[in-house]
């Protein structure tokens, strides 16, 4: 490359990084003043209207499932989705804490089966 062109580059590089970084100040401030909403329970549960919805969706959703059911305590639960399935690994402290872990995902949109591995604690083997 010749030192000219080299030259070029760089401002070239420098003027896009410099308006990138302008617009993003730009975004950070605007959006900082905006209202902020909470996300309703019932759009949990809300198909997408017109895409199908897709697993990393599907797990975002059943977190907060959890996180809103009240018989739960979801901090050792760990969830994945994978073609729809929704797969609930961890322990809970007992059986209708399991259950209701189970129940407060299986209704979400896009959730085909709830494959729930959920180990009680205290139970026989853990």
């Amino acid at each position: 490359m010749k030192q000219g062109t080299l030259k070029r580059f760089g401002l070239t590089v420098g003027l896009g990084f410099s308006l990138a970084l302008m617009a993003s100040e730009a975004w950070c401030q605007a959006s900082s003043t905006m209202p902020r909403k909470a996300v309703p329970p019932e759009s949990l549960s809300t198909p997408s209207r017109g895409i199908g919805v897709n697993d990393g969706i599907i797990t975002a959703r059943a977190k907060m499932a959890l996180l809103r059911a009240v018989h739960v305590d979801s901090n050792n639960v760990h969830v994945t989705t994978a073609g729809g399935v929704v797969k609930l690994e961890g322990h809970v402290a007992n059986a209708e804490q399991k259950r209701a872990a189970g129940d407060a995902v299986q209704s979400l949109d896009g959730v085909t089966a709830v494959q729930n591995d959920l180990k009680v604690e205290g139970a026989a083997g853990h």
